[in-house]
Order: structure tokens, then sequence, then C-alpha cells
């Protein structure tokens, strides 16, 4: 082995121990990175909180939007039936008009026939 065939491999060496320290430390930069989102912390705990404020307010936001369609669907419908009352009201009334009027005329005639 020559001196520059030596130089070439320690360089090649170098170059793989650099490269292997490189991953090396990535992995383990990556590992603590993993280790602090999943332990709770008050920077996570805050956010967790955050975000289900967040999406309470919006269940919140969509209950009132169903309870407010639900709310007036009911009020049409009591709506129509106080209608369909008032109108069977009014037939009632104007049959027993017509009733009574019916019997008031029956009873003059007949008044008027035992008069004769």
């Amino acid at each position: 082995m020559t001196p520059a065939d030596t130089t070439n491999q320690d360089d090649l060496l170098t170059s793989v121990a650099e490269s292997i320290g490189t991953t090396l430390g990535s992995l383990a930069a990556k590992a603590n990175a993993a280790k602090e989102a999943l332990t709770p912390g008050p920077a996570t705990q805050t956010k967790v909180v955050r975000e289900a404020k967040i999406v309470r307010r919006r269940v919140k936001a969509v209950g009132r939007k169903v309870a407010k369609k639900v709310s007036a669907g009911t009020k049409k419908a009591k709506k129509s039936v106080a209608s369909v009352k008032r109108s069977v009201k009014a037939t009632q009334k104007s049959a027993k008009k017509a009733a009574k009027k019916t019997k008031k005329v029956t009873r003059k005639a007949v008044k008027k026939a035992r008069r004769r």
C-alpha cells in the first residue's frame, strides 16, 4: 500500500464516519422531538385545551342552528294547526247559523200551515 492509498482510505473512512455521525445526530434530534411532542407539557396542554374550546364552540353553534331550524318547523306546524282550527271553528259557526236559520224558517212554515 502506498501512502496515497492510505490517505484515500483515511479520507473515505472519515467521510463515512461523518455521514454516520450526522445520521445519528438527526435521528437523536427526531427522537427527542417525538418524545417532547408525546409527553404532556404546558405547551401541549394549552394547545389541546385551545383546540377543545374551538371544537366545543363549533358544536354549540351547530346545535343552536339545528334547534333554530327545528323550532322554525314547529312554529310553522303550530301556525298551520291554528289556521286549521280557526277555519274549522268558522265552518262550525256558519253551519250553526245555517241550522238555526233553517229551524226558524221551518217553524214559521209550520205556524203558517196551522193557521190555515
